[in-house]
């Protein structure tokens, strides 16, 4: 009896070894990636612009231009009212000509040297969200509201437009 539970023995720490051999042999192996992702905003991927040639009221009264190369800057000028009540208007596109990013616009409240004798507004069109690719108006518009008796009255006008970014 004593040599079968020798054998016995053996057999079960070979088939112990094996186990552990097979174990050993054969075992998951593990990959792993890391890292880190930035990203940086850069003001040459929002870009929102005066496009193409202003409409003004009346020629004879009022002209408007887009003057800077970048397309950032506007006149409007006004020369000929005579009389209380008299209008004129000059017509804006605003183009948002950026890749992917909306333009939510607004405006600051416009300026005007002399609000004895003229009164100066602006509407901007809807939308005031501008997608990528896509235009809306803005109109100035200047009142004579008191007819000068003396002499010529003038005012120094303007109006900021400020366009910031939003995802679509």
């Amino acid at each position: 009896m004593r040599k079968n539970k020798k054998v016995i023995g053996i057999i079960l720490v070979v088939a112990l070894l094996l186990i552990a051999i097979g174990y050993a042999a054969i075992t998951t192996i593990q990959l792993n990636i890391s890292g880190q992702a930035q990203a940086t905003p850069d003001q040459a991927n929002f870009t929102v612009v005066f496009s193409g040639t202003p409409q003004v009221s009346d020629p004879s009264k009022v002209t408007a231009k887009i003057t800077s190369p970048e397309n950032l800057e506007a006149t409007i000028d006004v020369k000929g009212l005579t009389a209380k009540g008299e209008t004129v208007t000059a017509t804006y596109t605003i183009e948002n000509t950026s890749a992917d990013l909306s333009a939510v616009l607004s405006a600051e409240e416009p300026t005007n040297s002399n609000p004895e004798y003229f009164d100066v507004s602006y509407n901007i069109a809807e939308p005031t969200t501008i997608t990528a690719g896509s235009t809306t108006t803005v109109t100035v518009t200047v009142e004579l509201i008191k007819t000068p008796i003396t002499g010529d009255e003038t005012s120094t006008i303007g109006l900021q437009l400020n366009a910031a970014p939003q995802e679509p």
